[in-house]
C-alpha cells in the first residue's frame, strides 16, 4: 500500500465511525486506492481514463454497500483499508468483464447501421426502433432465443480471424460472416429484434471468442439450445471461485514489471507474442514458459494455478483459451 495510503487510512476509519458515513479522508482514502488497483487492469486501458470519473462511478455503484461492509466488519484501520481495497478491486474486474459485451454489442450496431440489408422500424410502427431485415414488416419478436441461436448455429462458413494486435480488442467475427448470421437470425424471427436480443443470441453463438469469465463456453450441439441458457445480463455473474482467482490474479499483475505486463496479454498466442518480442519461435516460447512459470509461482502452489494465469492474461487484455 503507498504511503498515501496508509496515512489516510487511520483517519478514515476513525472518520466512519464517528460520521457514519464517507466523509473527506474516506473520500480520499479511495482515490487513492482506485489509483492504485486501476493500474492493474490494462483492459480498462488507465492512461485513457479520468481519475475523478472512475471514483464517481465506484461511489454510485458501491458506496451504500461499502459503508455497511465497513461499519460492520472493519475493527481497527489495517482491516478497514484492506476491505476497501478489496471492494475496488472486484469492481474493477466486474469492469473489466464487460468490456467484452459491450465491445460486442458496439459491434453489432455498425454493422446493422452501416448495412442496406437491415434497416431500423420508423416511429410509429410496432416495434419502433427494433432493427428488421429491409423491406420486411413482421411483428416485434419475442420468443424463444434458442431458436434464434440455432439459427446462427447453421450458419456455413463462419469465420473467427487470426488476432495479434495487443492494442485493439478482437472481433467475434468477420464482417461478412457477421452479416450472414445477422440475415439467418433475422429470417428465423420473421420480424424486429431488439439490439439487445441480437447480443444476446451472439453471446451465445461464439462464447469461445469472447472472455469465457463473462460467457460460459457452450457446446452447440449440447448446450446452444438448452432453455436454461443464461440472458445476455447473466453472464457478467460469475462464481465465487472465478473472482477469487481474478483478484489473486490482479495481486500478481502488481508485481510484474513493466516489460511483462506488456507480454502478459500475448502468453496464450505464441506468434503475438513472437510478433512483440521480434524474436524466433523457439524464443517466443521460452519467454512464455518464463512467465507463466513466475506467475506460477506468485500464485503461493494454489491447485487452480492455471487458472490464474488465464485470468491474469484477461485481466491484461489478452484472450485466454480453456
Amino acid at each position: 500500500m503507498s504511503s498515501a495510503a496508509r496515512g489516510c487510512a487511520i483517519s478514515a476509519f476513525k472518520e466512519l465511525r464517528e460520521l457514519g458515513y464517507f466523509g473527506i479522508e474516506c473520500l480520499t482514502l479511495v482515490q487513492d486506492l482506485v489509483r492504485e488497483e486501476v493500474r492493474k487492469f490494462p483492459v480498462l486501458a488507465p492512461e485513457n481514463l479520468e481519475l475523478d470519473d472512475v471514483v464517481q462511478d465506484f461511489l454510485v455503484d458501491r458506496l451504500k454497500a461499502v459503508t455497511v461492509t465497513l461499519a460492520v466488519q472493519a475493527g481497527d484501520d489495517a482491516s478497514f483499508a484492506r476491505l476497501l481495497r478489496r471492494t475496488i478491486r472486484n469492481w474493477l474486474i466486474d469492469r473489466a468483464r464487460q468490456t467484452d459485451i459491450g465491445h460486442l454489442r458496439r459491434s453489432v450496431e455498425k454493422v446493422l447501421a452501416d448495412e442496406d440489408a437491415f434497416e431500423q422500424v420508423p416511429a410509429k410502427q410496432p416495434g419502433a426502433g427494433r432493427w428488421r431485415l429491409r423491406g420486411t414488416a413482421g411483428e416485434p419478436w419475442s420468443g424463444d432465443p434458442s431458436e434464434l441461436v440455432a439459427a446462427a448455429w447453421a450458419v456455413p462458413g463462419v469465420k473467427v480471424p487470426k488476432w495479434s494486435s495487443a492494442s485493439r480488442r478482437p472481433p467475434v467475427t468477420d464482417r461478412s460472416s457477421m452479416i450472414a448470421v445477422l440475415r439467418a437470425v433475422f429470417e428465423t424471427a420473421s420480424g424486429s429484434l431488439e439490439v439487445g436480443q441480437i447480443v444476446e443470441v451472439f453471446v451465445r453463438r461464439f462464447g469461445g471468442v469472447l472472455d469465457p469469465l463473462v460467457v460460459p463456453l457452450n457446446d452447440p450441439s449440447a448446450s446452444a439450445l438448452a432453455d436454461d441458457t443464461p440472458t445476455a445480463e447473466d453472464y457478467v455473474i460469475t462464481s465465487d471461485a472465478e473472482l477469487d482467482a481474478a483478484m489473486k490474479a490482479a495481486e500478481i499483475i502488481g508485481v510484474l514489471s513493466p516489460d511483462e505486463r506488456r507480454l502478459a496479454p500475448h502468453l496464450a498466442n505464441p506468434s503475438s507474442l513472437q510478433d512483440t518480442l521480434k524474436v524466433g519461435r523457439a524464443q517466443a516460447y521460452q519467454h512464455a514458459a518464463n512467465l507463466k512459470k513466475k506467475i506460477v509461482e506468485l500464485a503461493g502452489g494454489r491447485d487452480d494455478a492455471e487458472q490464474v494465469v488465464l485470468e491474469l492474461i484477461r485481466l491484461c487484455g489478452g484472450v485466454a483459451e480453456q
